[in-house]
């Protein structure tokens, strides 16, 4: 998976092979619903434990 942030249009990319994942204003750091809703496109799926 890479990210990348293009600073001339202030976008953030996550992609993984050739597949563009997330394209987007919010940084997939500062947020794990970004990176959540990234991952349940390329069809895996987050489980949280409650501890």
């Amino acid at each position: 998976m890479k990210i990348r942030h293009i600073r001339s249009t202030d976008m953030w990319l996550l992609s993984k092979g050739n597949k563009l994942l997330y394209r987007g204003k919010q940084s997939p750091w500062k947020s794990p619903r970004v990176i959540a809703t990234a991952l349940a496109r390329d069809g895996v799926r987050l489980v949280a434990l409650s501890v």
